[in-house]
């Protein structure tokens, strides 16, 4: 519309400008023949003798006009009775006429008319006309400005919320049809924007990572876990290859970008997950408990095998000599009691083995049960007196009569393993203290001695299976290295966490919270 008012204001002024122009010429035209008029009726007349001397002139003192016998006119006209010639004056930019004729007294008379060129008219003419013609530019370039304001100051202010234009009916139907579209327009964008947050919502409650990428491998979204496993706040607009520098994770980015699949393993700080490439689109799963179970697992299976071949060896080997009759009759005794002893060392590793094989496989069911824990605490004590009588280790309990509700076997077994491995580990004529309270909603069991305790680079893995910071010590005692790791599951089944604090050669506590 603008534009188009704007072009109707040009031609305006295009034909005020020719409509100037034309009545100019007009003017200059009858200003030219006037001029050429007066110019004919300005007629001077001269009479000059047979000598040349000016005896008239009209115009001016024959006195002081100089001989004329030399003007062409005049020549022509005394030797053939009519002569005429012209002169134009560069000066005056004017041309004169000169028409002579011989009296019959011998003396010429001579008839001489000016006129103004039409070039030197125009030169006076045409600046005062180009200045006339720029004047009526401007004027009528700011009447059609303040004329385009004034018509499209509606249509500039038009409220497209609610379209209304009063002044201009004709564009009713055009506000009309642009109300309808604006309506179509918010709810297409209202259905798109909830789409947005369906799918916002989705991949940001995933625990999954998910990233798309373009063609060139700029990341076009990624979701928080996304953002977690690159430790980055924000991803847009950035490239995937120059966020991971990881050699197979770009190999595989590269894939994606060609249009083909792939997946890999790949390895972020402390986690392990198995990515899947596709194109435009790379998922990550977090598999870093199935991969360290899996690695449990292959390590529990090396270490199962390495710590039964010990005892079967054993009695294998003390077994035969016996049975070849090797041993001295005095001496069986004591090959005996030595495989019993390594008998029951199997059984108790089997038995521990079981025990964390049920943990790992959800099978030990939540038999709770009310009972006092002070009491539980004395008879396991009892029980292990002799052991501690050996060593001449002192065992107190600290605390008071609790009432709580848990598995009896299981916190039997824990307490057992605790105080089993405080009295093992102690020193000689050094003493344990089972000391039970409540604490911040929790009940403390905690078990601390004044044995040899363990080195700070081992404290992190003592809860590992199989792991022993001695297994020469261990296996003198009898230690199945599994004792601890059954009683961090122990603690963990009942909802709770197992705490140790050692110092190397001072002794060790450990501390549950059930």
């Amino acid at each position: 519309m603008k534009k188009r008012i704007y072009r109707s204001m040009g031609l305006l002024i295009v034909i005020i400008m020719l409509l100037m122009a034309f009545l100019w010429g007009f003017a200059f035209a009858g200003q030219f023949s006037s001029q050429l008029t007066t110019g004919m009726r300005t007629l001077r007349v001269t009479i000059i003798d047979e000598a040349g001397n000016v005896t008239f002139d009209n115009m001016a003192d024959p006195a002081e006009m100089d001989n004329h016998l030399d003007r062409p006119e005049v020549a022509e006209a005394l030797q053939k009775g009519f002569g005429e010639s012209k002169r134009y004056s560069e000066t005056l930019g004017e041309t004169t006429r000169y028409y002579a004729t011989r009296l019959a007294d011998g003396s010429v008379l001579r008839l001489a008319i000016t006129t103004h060129s039409a070039s030197r008219f125009l030169t006076r003419f045409i600046p005062v006309f180009l200045l006339c013609l720029a004047l009526a530019a401007c004027l009528a370039f700011i009447a059609a400005r303040r004329l385009t304001r004034r018509i499209t100051a509606p249509i500039n202010n038009i409220n497209l919320d609610a379209p209304e234009l009063t002044e201009y009916e004709e564009l009713l139907p055009l506000m009309k049809k642009i109300a309808e579209q604006k309506r179509e327009i918010a709810a297409q964008i209202t259905a798109l924007q909830g789409r947005a947050d369906t799918i916002e919502a989705i991949t940001g409650s995933m625990r999954e990572g998910l990233v798309l990428v373009d063609e060139t491998g700029i990341v076009l979204a990624a979701n928080q876990s996304a953002l977690n496993i690159f430790g980055e706040s924000n991803m847009a607009q950035r490239n995937i290859l120059h966020i991971c520098r990881d050699l197979e994770f770009q190999q595989g980015v590269k894939s994606c970008l060609s249009g083909a699949n792939a997946e890999l393993d790949f390895a972020r700080g402390s986690r392990m997950y198995n990515v899947f490439f596709s194109p435009g689109v790379i998922l990550f799963f977090d598999v870093t408990e199935r991969y360290d179970l899996e690695k449990q697992r292959r390590t529990f299976s090396a270490n199962v095998s390495h710590e039964l071949k010990t005892p079967l060896t054993t009695i294998t080997a003390l077994s035969e000599m016996i049975e070849n009759g090797m041993i001295k009759e005095e001496d069986v005794q004591g090959f005996a009691g030595k495989i019993s002893k390594q008998a029951k060392r199997l059984l108790a590793i089997i038995e521990d083995i079981i025990r964390l094989s049920e943990f790992d496989e959800g099978k030990t069911a939540k038999e709770y049960s009310s009972f006092d824990l002070y009491a539980l605490a004395e008879s396991i004590v009892e029980a292990l007196r002799t052991k501690a009588d050996e060593k001449h280790v002192a065992v107190s309990i600290a605390g008071e009569h609790l009432q709580i509700t848990a598995n009896r076997q299981m916190i039997d077994e824990l307490l057992y393993n605790l105080i089993d491995n405080a009295i093992k580990y102690n020193r000689e004529n050094g003493s344990v203290t089972i000391a039970l309270r409540h604490e911040d909603g929790f009940t403390k069991i905690a078990v601390s001695d004044t044995g040899i305790g363990i080195p700070a680079e081992h404290q992190g893995r003592v809860f590992e299976r199989f792991y022993m910071v001695d297994k020469s010590r261990s296996k003198a005692t009898g230690g199945t290295g599994l004792g601890l790791s059954i009683v961090k599951h122990i603690t963990e089944h009942h909802g709770g966490r197992v705490e140790l604090e050692s110092t190397e050669g001072e002794g060790t506590t450990v501390v549950c919270y059930i």
